[in-house]
């Protein structure tokens, strides 16, 4: 009988060795069968650390057999290496090369890799011997090459090098490098000086050894110590795409022109059209799930997340002739996992608002502005405000021009920026507008849609995205941003295909996902579907300058929904019937893989203290492994129909303090630069997020 490796490994007698070699993991033998794959070692085989084992490259979600032996040479009287018969089902050409006195089972993911991490008993040393079979479910079994493992002990040795622009001597400051194993129970972390070098004092073993930089692609080596020579690296400025990959989808709904995507505090994303054939998506798993419809359709509608966690609907137009855009609608709903569909108090607007604009302010009342009315859509400049505390509107002061669906935002002022038509700022507590400096490009194809989406920044600008260059002229920027201290626009620089309605998302490391977009009728070489195209950019605001990223795999136009998830990737779906052209149509849920997820090892956050704060706050936790932040980021949840964003418009850079693991964060207590709402909270290593955790601001 095969005792399984955990329960044995600990027990077994030291094997002390006169003549014992330096410590090592080293790989012999070499695999067999069609997928060739590999056995990996890592970490510092002493007494007393942990060593990990990684199978790659094996079938998916098969078993796979790790033996360890203490003889390279012999096993049971058997001469090692046996060359094994194909007619024990195994494939040509393997061999056993070790003895099979421990074993365990593991099972590889969808992507055939493994792995084991096995502490090592602090009286243990010797040589040991591993290899790995493959057991799969269809097909022969097949063997991986064999690690020799001697464990003993050893102190620490330098590992040194420095960073620096490929193509130049030009040194790279403060860039991070690690030296890990993959499973992360050896984690150690230094940064660069201004001369670029660095230095590690690291215990000897097989380890990954990484270098990151903003702005530049990341590299990592794997790495034995002792190390020969200096370890260098030269790095290339970024050109990393990030990945787009589908991860579901929304069938049998394919979702199109009146559709809108929450995150919801849970994580989840729902996703509905009209109000009607809900859709409960989890993002992480690609499972999903079907709420009840709404009795009521709704389509056309704004939206937002309430403090308390409900979905707000607001507005839109009746089911009875959506394509006609005259039948506007007073219908207010909301709904939640726990309570369902609710009906709340109708808009004051006798004719109803459809495409009406939504901001939240500071308190989380609800300014909703302008949209089309019934019965001939036209616009008005009227507005209201929701309370949730007292479930009733009420009328606040009118727009000096009537718009339907405009951006807005709360501003770190405490007013409320409208950027469509003429922009102006509404005061929420004398209840009045007033107009505020116009665009650079002044004409943008008003009283149509809107050609931008509207950003909050970090330092209080806003930012417009998206520039409807029939109207404007070729020379308009792409992008311009609005100062509240002086009240006004100023250009921004733009990629080299400037479009309008894209989908835009702020991203955790600052720059911005801008996808998609039309070029109208603008001459273009790129791909595009009625002036639609599949472009991609990455726009970094705090040094003015585009990069263009891995094109978005379909056509999607601004009837797509895109949000920014917790993992950090970006999740978009709907918007494929093209200008109602009846375009290939596609359910598929895209996610894009931002660069910052190939940056190297994260940061994890642990034991958050709450998910419910109130301004000024502390919030505390741990991080994993042992790196040190340098900020943490809250990004409001997102909420997005069409081009626009109804969700909490922040994105808020933290000092932390640390001590060993323990971090401490202190939230703002202004309540105009922290409106209430739900929150993602980033811990942060230069633009390397974690996974976020959602948190509630009340």
């Amino acid at each position: 009988m095969i005792t399984p490796m955990r329960l044995l490994l600990p027990l077994i007698v030291p094997l002390i060795l006169c003549a014992l070699p330096s410590q090592a993991i080293t790989s012999f033998g070499s695999s067999c069968g069609a997928q060739a794959t590999v056995l990996e070692g890592y970490g510092a085989p002493i007494p007393g650390a942990t060593v990990e084992f990684v199978v790659r490259d094996g079938a998916a979600n098969a078993a796979h057999l790790l033996m360890l032996g203490f003889s390279s040479t012999n096993w049971n009287g058997t001469p090692l290496p046996w060359v094994v018969p194909p007619a024990l089902g195994f494939a040509p050409g393997c061999s056993l090369l070790v003895a099979i006195d421990v074993s365990d089972v593991l099972l590889t993911n969808n992507a055939g890799i493994a792995t084991l991490t096995l502490p090592l008993p602090s009286t243990l040393a010797g040589s040991f011997y591993l290899q790995t079979i493959g057991l799969p479910n269809s097909g022969p079994w097949y063997g991986t090459n064999a690690l020799d493992l001697v464990v003993a002990l050893s102190g620490t040795h330098p590992v040194m090098g420095t960073a620096r622009r490929a193509g130049t001597n030009q040194p790279i400051s403060g860039a991070r490098i690690t030296l890990f194993t993959p499973q992360l129970s050896t984690f150690l972390e230094t940064r660069t000086d201004v001369n670029g070098a660095y230095s590690i004092a690291a215990p000897p073993g097989n380890f990954r050894l990484g270098c990151a930089a903003r702005g530049f692609d990341y590299v990592e080596n794997g790495l034995g110590v002792p190390a020969a020579g200096n370890q260098d690296f030269a790095l290339q400025l970024e050109t990393h795409g990030g990945q787009w990959d589908v991860i579901g989808n929304t069938l049998p709904e394919t979702l199109d022109a009146t559709d809108i995507a929450y995150l919801l505090p849970d994580g989840r994303i729902f996703y509905c059209h009209d109000t009607t054939d809900p859709i409960l998506f989890d993002p992480v798993t690609g499972l999903k799930t079907f709420p009840a419809s709404s009795a009521t359709e709704q389509g056309c509608m704004h939206g937002t997340l309430l403090e308390d966690g409900r979905m707000i609907l607001v507005g839109g137009q009746n089911g009875a002739s959506p394509g006609s855009f005259t039948n506007a609608t007073r219908r207010v709903k909301a709904w939640s996992g726990t309570s369902g569909w609710q009906n709340l108090p109708l808009l004051l607007n006798p004719t109803g608002r459809w495409y009406p604009g939504l901001a939240r302010l500071r308190d989380g009342r609800l300014l909703v502005m302008g949209g089309g009315t019934a019965p001939s859509a036209v616009r008005t400049p009227t507005c209201e405000v929701y309370d949730p505390a007292t479930d009733s509107w009420s009328w606040t002061g009118t727009m000096g021009q009537a718009v339907e669906f405009p951006p807005a935002a709360l501003l770190h002022t405490g007013k409320v920026l409208r950027t469509w038509g003429d922009p102006e700022l509404y005061d929420p507590p004398a209840g009045a507008w007033q107009p505020t400096g116009t665009f650079a490009a002044v004409d943008r194809g008003w009283p149509g849609h809107s050609d931008h989406s509207l950003c909050v920044l970090q330092d209080g600008t806003a930012l417009v995205i998206g520039i409807n260059t029939q109207s404007a002229g070729s020379q308009a920027a792409m992008a311009e941003s609005y100062d509240p201290t002086t009240a006004t626009w100023s250009p921004r620089s733009s990629p080299d295909l400037k479009r309008m309605q894209c989908e835009v998302v702020p991203l955790p490391d600052g720059r911005i996902l801008v996808q998609g977009g039309d070029v109208q009728s603008e001459p273009t070489s790129e791909p595009q579907l009625f002036g639609v195209v599949k472009r991609t950019d990455l726009y970094d605001p705090q040094d003015d300058s585009w990069r263009r990223v891995n094109d978005t795999p379909r056509f999607r136009e601004y009837h797509a929904v895109t949000l920014l998830l917790p993992d950090g990737r970006v999740a978009t779906t709907g918007g494929t019937n093209i200008k109602f052209q009846n375009t290939p149509l596609s359910a598929d849920i895209d996610a894009w893989s931002p660069p910052y997820l190939s940056r190297g090892v994260r940061p994890r956050i642990d034991n958050l203290s709450a998910t419910v704060f109130s301004r000024g706050a502390t919030i505390a936790f741990n991080v994993f492994p042992a790196t040190l932040l340098t900020s943490a980021v809250l990004i409001g949840t997102g909420v997005t129909t069409h081009w626009v964003d109804g969700g909490v418009p922040r994105r808020l850079v933290l000092p932390t303090q640390q001590t060993g693991l323990s971090v401490t964060v202190t939230l703002p207590s202004d309540p105009d630069l922290l409106p209430v709402g739900h929150y993602l909270l980033f811990g942060m290593v230069d633009d390397i997020p974690s996974v976020a955790s959602i948190v509630r601001v009340q």
